[in-house]
């Protein structure tokens, strides 16, 4: 019966003609079907933009300049827009320090209204959940910042090759955090998966939606490398067959796994194209009889015994 095994090449450029029919007689000979890797679905996230950042930076630094200007109504303005910005943006590696910047310069124009002491604080509580406390600047006597206690969370839908990046702090799925909004990113081998602002205000699992890993996906088998005589296989791989084919001293090599278990690679050789078994053996045998028959030759086997010593009569007719 014939089943199927995904085919990992590890070459520069494509198989040659010759490569793949040796890869077909070692398909024939398993009894296996080559399918080629899942793809990986794209991440739903644009690319780090340095000029995004630059930009949300300079308006931070605006709306702080008005603030201190007390031109309310722009700064109030200003604020709101890159609040949004923000929020669009959770990629953004360094979003929730941003975020977190943005509610102290709300809070301190907060502060300066007359019933706006209630929101400051809020926003002053928000800022601290994103980015903990603050030192105060030298010289300056700041009031201690009252913590809000803190909900330990854990998130359940983790590959164990991802990295769950918490307000910008790398750590394992369980974490105790202040209540809040927080940001999240999800990255697996270096590659993020998963980013977003959420709202973390009770102890408990927490499930995010990132998307599963796919076993024999390009994105299952990214970490498979090769080293000397072996196959090097994280111990996050999931598929359950696959092959792995490359180069070597120009011959085609191959080792098959099962996950993070893997054969020393073996040189793929042409079948041999010769005469059938029965025939060779039917050279082989009458090599044999030849062989045999000069040997017995050499040593006169064949030649006749000398006849007896006897008298021989010569007639020669009539005279």
């Amino acid at each position: 019966m014939t089943q199927t095994a995904t085919l990992l090449l590890l070459l520069a450029g494509e198989p040659t003609a010759g490569e793949r029919a040796l890869l077909a007689e070692f398909a024939r000979k398993k009894q296996v079907s080559f399918v080629a890797p899942a793809p990986t679905p794209r991440p739903p996230y644009p690319g780090y933009r340095q000029e995004l950042v630059l930009d949300l930076e300079g308006r931070l630094d605006e709306a702080r300049t008005l603030a201190s200007s007390l031109d309310e109504e722009r700064a109030s303005e200003m604020l709101r827009a890159i609040e949004r910005s923000l929020l669009a943006h959770p990629e953004l590696p360094q979003a929730a320090w941003l975020l977190a910047e943005h509610h102290r310069i709300a809070a301190a124009l907060s502060r300066v209204a007359g019933d706006g002491a209630t929101t400051a604080e809020t926003l002053a509580r928000e800022a601290r959940a994103l980015e903990g406390p603050r030192v105060a600047a030298f010289g300056v006597d700041a009031a201690p910042e009252i913590r809000a206690g803190t909900v330990t969370l854990r998130v359940v839908d983790l590959d164990a090759r991802d990295t769950l990046e918490l307000d910008g702090k790398n750590g394992g799925p369980e974490r105790s955090v202040e209540p809040g909004i927080h940001q999240l990113r999800v990255l697996r081998d270096g590659e993020l998966v998963f980013a977003g602002f959420r709202s973390l205000t009770e102890s408990g699992s927490v499930s995010l939606g990132v998307r599963p890993l796919v076993p024999c996906s390009t994105e299952d088998l990214a970490m498979v490398t090769q080293g000397g005589e072996f196959v090097r296989a994280t111990a996050g791989v999931r598929c359950a067959r696959y092959v792995v084919a490359r180069r070597a001293s120009g011959r085609l090599e191959v080792a098959e796994c099962t996950q993070t278990a893997c054969t020393k690679f073996a040189v793929l050789t042409p079948a041999s194209r010769g005469l059938a078994p029965w025939a060779t053996v039917a050279i082989v045998t009458a090599g044999a009889l030849v062989a045999m028959t000069a040997v017995t030759w050499a040593a006169g086997g064949f030649e006749r015994e000398p006849a007896a010593d006897k008298t021989v009569f010569v007639y020669g007719g009539l005279r």
